[in-house]
Protein backbone atom coordinates (compact mmCIF):
# COMPACT_ATOMS: atom_id res chain seq x y z
CA UNK A 1 0.00 0.00 0.00
CA UNK A 2 1.39 3.45 -0.63
CA UNK A 3 1.53 6.06 1.99
CA UNK A 4 1.31 9.69 1.57
CA UNK A 5 5.21 10.11 2.74
CA UNK A 6 6.03 8.36 -0.87
CA UNK A 7 3.58 10.36 -3.09
CA UNK A 8 4.77 13.72 -2.21
CA UNK A 9 8.27 15.49 -2.51
CA UNK A 10 8.29 17.32 0.62
CA UNK A 11 9.92 15.35 3.54
CA UNK A 12 7.36 14.89 6.31
CA UNK A 13 9.82 14.54 9.19
CA UNK A 14 11.47 18.36 8.08
CA UNK A 15 10.46 20.99 10.30
CA UNK A 16 8.01 23.06 8.49
CA UNK A 17 8.15 26.56 11.24
CA UNK A 18 4.77 27.48 11.61
CA UNK A 19 6.11 31.21 12.39
CA UNK A 20 8.90 33.03 10.86
CA UNK A 21 11.24 34.81 13.33
CA UNK A 22 12.65 38.05 12.08
CA UNK A 23 15.25 38.10 15.07
CA UNK A 24 16.36 34.41 13.97
CA UNK A 25 19.90 35.23 12.88
CA UNK A 26 21.36 32.09 12.67
CA UNK A 27 23.30 30.98 8.95
CA UNK A 28 21.82 27.14 8.78
CA UNK A 29 18.27 28.20 9.70
CA UNK A 30 18.32 31.95 6.99
CA UNK A 31 19.51 29.23 4.55
CA UNK A 32 16.86 26.82 4.88
CA UNK A 33 14.69 29.70 4.62
CA UNK A 34 16.27 31.35 1.59
CA UNK A 35 16.67 28.00 -0.75
CA UNK A 36 12.86 27.06 0.44
CA UNK A 37 11.03 30.27 -0.32
CA UNK A 38 8.14 29.62 -2.63
CA UNK A 39 7.85 32.61 -5.14
CA UNK A 40 4.41 33.28 -6.44
CA UNK A 41 3.75 35.67 -9.69
CA UNK A 42 2.09 38.28 -7.31
CA UNK A 43 5.22 38.03 -4.77
CA UNK A 44 7.69 39.04 -7.73
CA UNK A 45 5.71 41.49 -8.82
CA UNK A 46 6.13 42.73 -5.02
CA UNK A 47 9.41 42.12 -4.75
CA UNK A 48 10.11 43.98 -8.37
CA UNK A 49 7.81 46.93 -7.07
CA UNK A 50 9.63 47.54 -4.08
CA UNK A 51 13.08 47.15 -5.57
CA UNK A 52 12.26 49.87 -8.02
CA UNK A 53 11.00 52.61 -5.61
CA UNK A 54 13.99 51.21 -3.44
CA UNK A 55 16.72 52.33 -5.74
CA UNK A 56 15.25 55.14 -6.85
CA UNK A 57 14.38 59.24 -5.84
CA UNK A 58 11.30 58.49 -4.14
CA UNK A 59 10.96 60.91 -0.76
CA UNK A 60 8.75 59.24 1.11
CA UNK A 61 10.75 56.01 2.71
CA UNK A 62 8.27 54.59 4.34
CA UNK A 63 6.98 51.00 3.56
CA UNK A 64 3.41 49.18 4.73
CA UNK A 65 3.25 45.28 4.14
CA UNK A 66 0.25 43.15 5.34
CA UNK A 67 -1.09 40.34 5.29
CA UNK A 68 -4.10 38.33 7.34
CA UNK A 69 -2.47 35.72 10.08
CA UNK A 70 -0.28 32.95 8.23
CA UNK A 71 -0.16 34.87 4.54
CA UNK A 72 3.33 34.81 5.22
CA UNK A 73 4.08 38.73 5.13
CA UNK A 74 6.67 38.11 7.76
CA UNK A 75 8.71 35.54 6.18
CA UNK A 76 8.13 37.91 2.50
CA UNK A 77 9.52 41.02 4.97
CA UNK A 78 12.25 38.84 6.12
CA UNK A 79 13.34 37.49 2.46
CA UNK A 80 13.28 40.86 1.37
CA UNK A 81 15.59 42.15 3.95
CA UNK A 82 18.14 39.81 3.49
CA UNK A 83 17.89 40.64 -0.33
CA UNK A 84 18.05 44.12 0.59
CA UNK A 85 21.49 43.62 2.80
CA UNK A 86 22.78 40.14 1.11
CA UNK A 87 25.15 39.12 3.73
CA UNK A 88 27.21 35.78 3.07
CA UNK A 89 25.37 33.32 4.61
CA UNK A 90 27.85 29.67 4.78
CA UNK A 91 30.17 30.82 2.12
CA UNK A 92 27.04 32.26 -0.70
CA UNK A 93 25.58 35.39 -0.69
CA UNK A 94 22.01 35.52 0.45
CA UNK A 95 20.60 37.49 -3.39
CA UNK A 96 22.26 34.29 -5.08
CA UNK A 97 20.68 31.41 -2.64
CA UNK A 98 17.74 33.11 -3.03
CA UNK A 99 17.76 34.18 -7.22
CA UNK A 100 16.64 30.28 -8.08
CA UNK A 101 13.91 30.50 -6.64
CA UNK A 102 12.26 32.46 -8.98
CA UNK A 103 12.59 30.46 -11.21
CA UNK A 104 9.16 29.66 -13.63
CA UNK A 105 7.49 32.69 -12.25
CA UNK A 106 6.17 35.32 -14.95
CA UNK A 107 8.94 38.04 -15.61
CA UNK A 108 11.55 35.71 -14.07
CA UNK A 109 14.68 38.16 -16.27
CA UNK A 110 13.22 41.37 -15.31
CA UNK A 111 12.54 40.38 -11.33
CA UNK A 112 16.42 39.60 -11.51
CA UNK A 113 17.24 42.84 -13.12
CA UNK A 114 15.57 44.47 -10.59
CA UNK A 115 17.05 42.40 -7.91
CA UNK A 116 20.56 42.85 -9.33
CA UNK A 117 20.05 46.89 -9.22
CA UNK A 118 20.42 46.24 -5.24
CA UNK A 119 24.26 45.72 -6.06
CA UNK A 120 24.90 49.29 -6.07
CA UNK A 121 23.50 50.12 -2.78
CA UNK A 122 25.55 49.27 0.43
CA UNK A 123 22.40 48.56 3.04
CA UNK A 124 22.40 47.66 6.85
CA UNK A 125 18.98 45.89 7.85
CA UNK A 126 17.73 45.65 11.81
CA UNK A 127 15.21 43.12 11.76
CA UNK A 128 12.69 42.89 15.07
CA UNK A 129 9.31 42.31 16.14
CA UNK A 130 7.98 45.24 17.58
CA UNK A 131 5.12 43.84 19.43
CA UNK A 132 8.28 41.45 21.42
CA UNK A 133 10.05 44.54 22.60
CA UNK A 134 9.78 46.70 25.32
CA UNK A 135 8.89 50.26 24.36
CA UNK A 136 8.74 52.03 27.51
CA UNK A 137 11.18 54.47 26.48
CA UNK A 138 9.51 54.82 23.14
CA UNK A 139 8.92 53.79 20.05
CA UNK A 140 12.03 55.47 18.61
CA UNK A 141 14.74 54.73 21.21
CA UNK A 142 13.39 51.09 20.55
CA UNK A 143 14.75 51.33 17.03
CA UNK A 144 17.36 53.22 18.15
CA UNK A 145 18.53 50.79 20.75
CA UNK A 146 17.76 47.79 17.78
CA UNK A 147 20.26 49.63 15.62
CA UNK A 148 22.81 49.88 18.17
CA UNK A 149 22.82 46.03 19.05
CA UNK A 150 23.33 45.77 15.08
CA UNK A 151 26.15 47.77 15.42
CA UNK A 152 27.48 45.11 18.04
CA UNK A 153 26.72 48.04 21.44
CA UNK A 154 24.75 47.00 23.89
CA UNK A 155 20.97 48.69 24.00
CA UNK A 156 21.61 50.87 26.54
CA UNK A 157 23.15 53.59 28.03
CA UNK A 158 26.38 51.89 28.26
CA UNK A 159 25.68 51.41 24.47
CA UNK A 160 24.48 54.73 23.64
CA UNK A 161 28.22 55.65 25.36
CA UNK A 162 30.03 53.09 23.37
CA UNK A 163 28.08 54.74 19.83
CA UNK A 164 29.50 58.06 20.45
CA UNK A 165 32.87 56.53 21.48
CA UNK A 166 32.38 55.03 17.91
CA UNK A 167 31.17 58.35 16.10
CA UNK A 168 34.29 60.25 17.71
CA UNK A 169 37.05 57.49 16.41
CA UNK A 170 37.71 56.69 20.38
CA UNK A 171 36.22 53.08 19.77
CA UNK A 172 39.64 51.77 19.72
CA UNK A 173 40.35 53.72 22.36
CA UNK A 174 38.23 51.78 24.57
CA UNK A 175 39.07 48.38 23.54
CA UNK A 176 42.84 48.97 23.77
CA UNK A 177 42.09 50.08 27.64
CA UNK A 178 39.98 47.51 28.53
CA UNK A 179 42.80 45.21 27.57
CA UNK A 180 45.05 47.22 29.92
CA UNK A 181 43.04 48.18 32.62
CA UNK A 182 41.23 44.93 32.63
CA UNK A 183 43.42 42.51 31.07
CA UNK A 184 39.92 41.65 29.02
CA UNK A 185 38.37 42.06 25.72
CA UNK A 186 36.04 44.81 25.66
CA UNK A 187 33.27 42.53 24.08
CA UNK A 188 33.71 39.90 27.54
CA UNK A 189 33.44 42.70 29.61
CA UNK A 190 30.02 44.67 28.39
CA UNK A 191 28.35 41.28 28.85
CA UNK A 192 27.82 41.72 32.58
CA UNK A 193 26.12 44.69 33.58
CA UNK A 194 28.26 45.11 37.07
CA UNK A 195 31.62 44.78 34.58
CA UNK A 196 30.47 47.24 31.90
CA UNK A 197 29.59 49.95 34.77
CA UNK A 198 32.97 49.94 36.27
CA UNK A 199 35.20 49.45 33.30
CA UNK A 200 33.08 52.34 31.39
CA UNK A 201 33.83 54.89 34.44
CA UNK A 202 37.58 53.41 34.54
CA UNK A 203 37.73 54.04 30.62
CA UNK A 204 36.81 58.18 31.22
CA UNK A 205 38.74 58.10 33.77
CA UNK A 206 41.55 57.14 31.58
CA UNK A 207 39.99 60.13 29.07
CA UNK A 208 41.09 62.56 32.03
CA UNK A 209 37.44 62.76 33.09
CA UNK A 210 36.56 63.61 36.60
CA UNK A 211 34.04 61.40 39.25
CA UNK A 212 31.81 64.12 39.09
CA UNK A 213 32.36 65.11 35.11
CA UNK A 214 31.74 61.04 34.61
CA UNK A 215 28.28 61.08 36.80
CA UNK A 216 27.56 63.64 35.05
CA UNK A 217 27.65 62.06 31.78
CA UNK A 218 25.93 59.08 32.92
CA UNK A 219 22.86 61.18 33.77
CA UNK A 220 23.23 62.76 30.17
CA UNK A 221 22.77 59.62 28.60
CA UNK A 222 20.06 58.48 31.03
CA UNK A 223 18.00 62.18 29.91
CA UNK A 224 18.55 61.22 26.84
CA UNK A 225 16.69 58.24 26.67
CA UNK A 226 14.01 59.09 28.78
CA UNK A 227 13.64 61.95 26.53
CA UNK A 228 14.31 60.01 23.07
CA UNK A 229 11.50 60.98 20.39
CA UNK A 230 11.61 60.94 16.19
CA UNK A 231 13.93 64.22 16.03
CA UNK A 232 16.24 62.81 18.29
CA UNK A 233 16.57 59.23 16.69
CA UNK A 234 16.93 61.21 13.19
CA UNK A 235 19.80 63.24 14.81
CA UNK A 236 21.61 60.28 15.89
CA UNK A 237 21.30 58.57 12.28
CA UNK A 238 22.39 61.39 10.72
CA UNK A 239 25.78 61.78 13.06
CA UNK A 240 26.12 57.88 11.70
CA UNK A 241 25.50 58.59 7.92
CA UNK A 242 28.00 61.10 7.78
CA UNK A 243 30.96 58.70 9.01
CA UNK A 244 29.42 56.10 6.74
CA UNK A 245 28.57 57.89 3.99
CA UNK A 246 27.62 54.90 1.84
CA UNK A 247 25.06 53.07 3.85
CA UNK A 248 21.44 52.90 3.71
CA UNK A 249 19.99 51.77 6.90
CA UNK A 250 16.48 49.65 6.82
CA UNK A 251 14.65 49.55 9.62
CA UNK A 252 11.70 46.17 9.40
CA UNK A 253 9.68 45.64 12.00
CA UNK A 254 6.81 42.95 12.32
CA UNK A 255 3.57 42.66 14.19
CA UNK A 256 3.16 46.42 13.91
CA UNK A 257 -0.88 46.68 13.68
CA UNK A 258 -0.88 44.74 16.89
CA UNK A 259 1.89 46.48 18.80
CA UNK A 260 -0.52 49.47 17.94
CA UNK A 261 -3.48 47.63 19.12
CA UNK A 262 -1.40 46.64 22.42
CA UNK A 263 -0.92 50.33 22.78
CA UNK A 264 2.57 50.01 22.67
CA UNK A 265 3.06 53.04 20.66
CA UNK A 266 0.78 55.29 18.71
CA UNK A 267 0.23 55.37 15.15
CA UNK A 268 1.08 58.65 15.36
CA UNK A 269 4.50 57.60 16.89
CA UNK A 270 4.96 55.94 13.58
CA UNK A 271 4.11 58.62 11.69
CA UNK A 272 6.56 60.78 13.47
CA UNK A 273 9.23 58.51 12.95
CA UNK A 274 9.00 58.01 9.28
CA UNK A 275 8.58 61.72 8.57
CA UNK A 276 11.93 62.41 10.00
CA UNK A 277 13.44 59.67 8.75
CA UNK A 278 11.97 60.68 5.30
CA UNK A 279 13.84 63.99 5.26
CA UNK A 280 17.29 62.30 5.33
CA UNK A 281 17.37 62.33 1.51
CA UNK A 282 16.10 58.19 1.46
CA UNK A 283 19.38 57.13 3.40
CA UNK A 284 16.60 55.70 6.00
CA UNK A 285 13.53 53.68 5.56
CA UNK A 286 10.99 52.00 7.38
CA UNK A 287 9.01 48.78 6.55
CA UNK A 288 6.46 47.94 8.88
CA UNK A 289 4.42 44.12 8.97
CA UNK A 290 1.04 44.25 9.81
CA UNK A 291 -1.88 42.02 10.03
CA UNK A 292 -4.49 45.05 8.33
CA UNK A 293 -3.73 47.27 6.02
CA UNK A 294 -2.88 50.68 6.42
CA UNK A 295 -6.61 51.96 5.78
CA UNK A 296 -7.80 49.91 8.45
CA UNK A 297 -5.34 50.90 11.39
CA UNK A 298 -6.19 54.50 10.25
CA UNK A 299 -9.87 53.86 10.78
CA UNK A 300 -9.23 51.54 13.80
CA UNK A 301 -7.24 54.27 15.87
CA UNK A 302 -9.87 57.19 14.91
CA UNK A 303 -7.36 59.70 13.59
CA UNK A 304 -8.68 62.59 12.22
CA UNK A 305 -8.06 63.82 8.14
CA UNK A 306 -5.28 65.73 8.92
CA UNK A 307 -3.73 62.84 10.68
CA UNK A 308 -4.89 60.64 8.25
CA UNK A 309 -3.07 62.29 5.45
CA UNK A 310 0.07 62.72 7.26
CA UNK A 311 0.59 58.53 7.99
CA UNK A 312 -0.82 57.63 4.52
CA UNK A 313 2.03 60.41 2.45
CA UNK A 314 4.56 58.73 4.75
CA UNK A 315 3.90 55.16 3.92
CA UNK A 316 3.87 56.04 -0.42
CA UNK A 317 4.53 52.26 -0.83
CA UNK A 318 1.87 49.73 0.14
CA UNK A 319 2.48 45.80 -0.64
CA UNK A 320 -0.04 43.37 0.58
CA UNK A 321 0.08 39.48 0.27
CA UNK A 322 -3.37 37.82 -0.92
CA UNK A 323 -4.61 34.87 -0.21
CA UNK A 324 -4.15 33.51 -3.86
CA UNK A 325 -0.74 33.39 -2.66
CA UNK A 326 -1.35 31.17 -0.24
CA UNK A 327 -3.30 29.18 -2.00
CA UNK A 328 -0.61 28.42 -4.67
CA UNK A 329 2.05 27.91 -1.69
CA UNK A 330 0.54 25.22 -0.54
CA UNK A 331 0.33 23.44 -3.86
CA UNK A 332 3.35 24.36 -4.67
CA UNK A 333 5.22 23.74 -1.35
CA UNK A 334 2.86 21.21 0.63
CA UNK A 335 0.89 19.13 -1.97
CA UNK A 336 3.46 19.25 -4.40
CA UNK A 337 4.31 15.37 -6.03
CA UNK A 338 6.62 13.45 -7.00
CA UNK A 339 6.98 12.86 -11.31
CA UNK A 340 5.96 9.07 -10.79
CA UNK A 341 3.23 9.35 -7.89
CA UNK A 342 1.78 12.35 -9.87
CA UNK A 343 1.28 9.91 -12.85
CA UNK A 344 0.06 6.94 -10.86
CA UNK A 345 -2.36 8.89 -9.18
CA UNK A 346 -3.94 10.61 -12.51
CA UNK A 347 -4.16 6.72 -13.87
CA UNK A 348 -5.85 5.54 -10.60
CA UNK A 349 -8.39 8.01 -11.25
CA UNK A 350 -8.60 7.98 -14.42
CA UNK A 351 -9.13 4.27 -13.86
CA UNK A 352 -11.48 5.09 -11.46
CA UNK A 353 -13.94 6.93 -13.44
CA UNK A 354 -14.32 4.38 -16.19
Amino acid sequence: MTAIKDILKLDLKEDIKSVINLEDQSEDEIQSELETYIVTDGLGGHISNFVNQYSSNIKETGVWLSGFYGSGKSYFGKMLGYLIANPTINGETARNRFIPRLHGIANESLIINDINKLDSIKSKVIFLDVAQQNTDNGLAFTLFANFLKKLGFRDDKFGFMEYDLFLDGKYQFLQDKSQELFGKDWNDIKKGNREVAKAMRRVYMAMDYTEKEYEDTEKVYEQAINNFDANKFKIELEKYLVKEKDETIVFIFDEASEAISQGKFLLTDLQGISESLSSISRKVWTIAIAQEKLDDVINNANVNKSQLNKVTDRFKTKMHIETTEVDVIIKNRLLLKKDNAHKELLAYYKSKRL
